[in-house]
């Protein structure tokens, strides 16, 4: 009897299954020919001058973002920026050049713009997006105009192949005259949908210009900006609530390619990316950034590339987290903050470096005896705030939440004033102070390194992503610092123990700090990893007494090469991603040595450039001067030095062997040189006037 219901079951069970396949019904059909439409397509609505704190106040496009992954994108391009140029390095996937004057209009004039690159290891980069769309079968269409009183169609470059074209395009009467709006013509947002619909089962990938901002921007003097903004915005988030109620795409992009003219004043240049499809929402990562919810606009076309299906991956991969519209915005806030402190505050750091480097100058030349107890403690005491603020700018940003110029440095300088005053009262001993100072510094930036930056990242003296020209590892300012205070602890605990250290700790400490700084995952400073491997290996050689004949020279330049092989080569395993050298080495396999030549003519023009217009030369000819007026006076008193304390002669000599590599060999190399040098200015000068203060 069981039996006979079993097989009774199963019959039943197989007759609905075949008649399911046999026959499906209507419903599932439509779905399933929806499911197909829309499977890889990928659409990209443009909306120009906006940040993320407008994204978060739209009602629907705000929800929507909750529901999306987004982030924030730094605009870095070469020359001078604008939307137009940052639509065209969006579509290339790399930075490639406009001429200033050059806004597409009917067409895109593809010769003028290949000129202008002819020099480019990037030229035939030129179109990439649309080549890889028109190589893979796709389809590539534009839809929509920003147009004022001259035509605007430069959202077309993102979709264009390398002729210039797009394969499907929209670009007439698709406005409507609105006397009481800039430029008597406003996009007529029902019109653009209805193209949309039109368009999209023949098209794999389309861009679709709003335009109305571009609009209000070409128009911002003379206008109510905050007011027809408001109302555009309305408009845009309107149409963005039709375009997925319809749906029919995979993935929908909302990008803003360019910061506002008030935005970039302000030192708010990174715009929003808000990338949706169904599933939960958090923030995009990018490997070039090496920071969770800041990508580059270099990292969109292959991103989107593959979503399109067409290739397996991208920098960019997405991480699931909620309530991320407001996480977005606070940490803009603090990287805006950090932004407009950095050059104001840093340039009033160099000024009370130089201020200081001269009142402990005068000590040193012009010594009263009947003076030199006050004197002797109130420049050292001056001289350690300086050494300290290094320390102090490391730690105190991950409490100080205000913008204030002021009271930033007041806080900064008071806080050195008292490790200062603290250390001095506790160590007494010039070299233990030194040497403490150095420890603070060499040991708070290790750890952070080790921890991923978070200090680092906040810090006036590390990097701002709204240059974009580092988002991660150590910058410069602190790559020379670390060198400077590395060489002089070393130099220090050697002094105090009035001997030199065993040969193995001294190596695994220079291979650490080396290490530190330029592995890819760690520091990721491959200048300032090269300028510490000279000034290491140079202390190593004049602590143990290696002579410098042809033999050892030879040696020593031998262990340089391979130290950079090295570095270079645990770039290459994929360790973490890739640093600009791992990029430059895997540049130049794809683009060929013409990528090195280029990187090369860039690095010494920026360099050359930095000389003439950053403070840190004033401060690095500063300590030139001064050490080179003081090996004539005081007389002998120099020497007297030399003789007294060899390791810290030693520490002199390397530290500026790190800084002549360094500014060799980085492309901020002046700044490397002169913030390390300034480790050897203060220790020699609080040495000197203590060494007159006991002759």
């Amino acid at each position: 009897m069981s039996k006979s219901i079993y097989a009774f079951f199963t019959a039943v069970v197989l007759i609905i299954a075949i008649a399911s396949t046999a026959f499906p019904s209507a419903g599932t059909d439509a779905a399933f020919e929806a499911l197909e439409a829309a499977e890889g397509k990928v659409v990209i609505v443009v909306a120009d001058y906006l940040n993320i704190e407008d994204i978060n106040n739209m009602e629907y496009l705000g929800s929507l973002a909750g529901q999306s992954h987004i982030a924030l994108m730094s605009n870095r391009q070469p020359g001078k920026a604008g939307a137009v140029k940052s639509k065209l390095i969006i579509g290339s996937g790399k930075r490639l050049e406009l001429n200033d004057d050059t806004v597409p209009g009917d067409s895109i004039d593809i010769y003028k713009l290949r000129q202008r690159n002819n020099e480019s290891e990037y030229l035939n980069y030129i179109g990439y997006l649309g080549d890889m769309i028109n190589k893979n079968n796709g389809v590539a269409c534009f839809l929509g105009n920003a147009d004022t009183t001259e035509k605007n169609r430069s959202s077309m470059m993102v979709a264009m192949d390398s002729s210039g074209a797009v394969d499907l395009e929209k670009t007439e009467n698709i406005l409507i005259e609105d006397e009481l709006f800039p430029s008597g013509r406003r996009t007529d947002y029902n019109r653009l949908a209805e193209l949309y619909k039109q368009y999209l089962p023949a098209s794999s990938f389309i861009v679709i210009e709003t335009g109305d901002m571009e609009r209000l921007e070409a128009f911002r003097a003379s206008i109510d900006y905050e007011a027809y903004k408001h109302a555009v915005l309305r408009n845009i988030d309107s149409f963005t609530e039709e375009l997925v109620s319809h749906g029919g795409f995979k993935t929908l992009v909302f990008i803003s390619t360019y910061p506002s003219k008030s935005d970039a004043e302000a030192n708010n240049r990174l715009t929003p990316l808000v990338v949706y499809e169904a599933g939960e929402g958090g923030l995009l990562y990018s490997s070039n950034t090496r920071r969770t919810g800041v990508v580059l606009n270099t990292d969109l076309a292959d991103y989107i590339l593959s979503k399109l299906g067409y290739i397996n991956s991208s920098a960019i991969t997405e991480i699931k987290k909620d309530k991320v519209g407001y996480f977005l915005e606070d940490m803009n806030a603090k990287i805006v903050r950090t932004s407009v402190l950095r050059t104001p505050v840093l340039t009033s750091y160099a000024v009370m470096v130089m201020a200081a480097l001269g009142i402990l100058f005068s000590v040193a030349v012009f010594f009263k005896k009947k003076y030199r107890n006050i004197s002797s403690s109130f420049s050292s005491f001056i001289a350690y705030i300086i050494l300290l603020f290094p320390v102090a700018f490391l730690y105190v940003p991950a409490l100080y939440r205000g913008d204030s110029q002021f009271a930033y440095i007041a806080l900064i300088a008071a806080v050195s004033a008292f490790l200062s005053l603290t250390l001095q009262i506790i160590l007494k001993d010039k070299i233990r102070v030194m040497l403490s100072i150095c420890l603070l510094l060499l040991i708070g930036l290790s750890s952070d390194i080790l921890m991923g930056s978070p200090l680092i990242k906040q810090s006036v003296l590390g990097y701002d992503p709204e240059i974009g020209a580092r988002f991660y590892g150590i910058g410069n300012e602190y790559a020379g610092m670390f060198l400077g205070c590395s060489l002089m602890a070393i130099a220090c605990i050697q002094e105090l123990k009035g001997r030199r250290l065993n040969k193995a700790a001294a190596i695994l400490f220079f291979t650490a700090c080396t290490l530190l700084l330029g592995l890819t995952f760690l520091g990721a400073n491959f200048g300032g990893a090269l300028a510490g491997a000279a000034g290491y290996l140079l202390a190593y050689y004049m602590v143990y007494g290696i002579k410098f004949n042809i033999r050892n020279v030879c040696i020593g330049i031998v262990i340089l090469g391979i130290s950079a092989a090295a570095l270079i080569f645990a770039d290459s395993l994929g360790i973490g991603s890739p640093s600009h050298m791992g990029r430059l080495v895997k540049e130049t396999e794809a683009n060929g040595l013409g990528v090195i030549i280029s990187t090369i003519q860039r690095k010494i023009s920026m360099n050359l450039r930095l000389i003439r217009y950053t403070i840190w030369t004033k401060v690095l000819l500063s300590i030139i001067a001064i050490i080179t007026v003081m090996f004539f006076r005081p007389a002998k008193l120099l020497q007297k030095l030399f003789d007294r304390y060899k390791y810290l002669r030693y520490s002199w000599i390397s530290i500026a062997a790190s800084a002549i590599t360094g500014f060799a060999v980085n492309d901020s190399g002046i700044v490397v040189a002169a913030t390390a040098m300034t480790y050897t200015a203060f220790t020699m000068l609080i040495m000197c006037i203590d060494e007159r203060n006991e002759s």
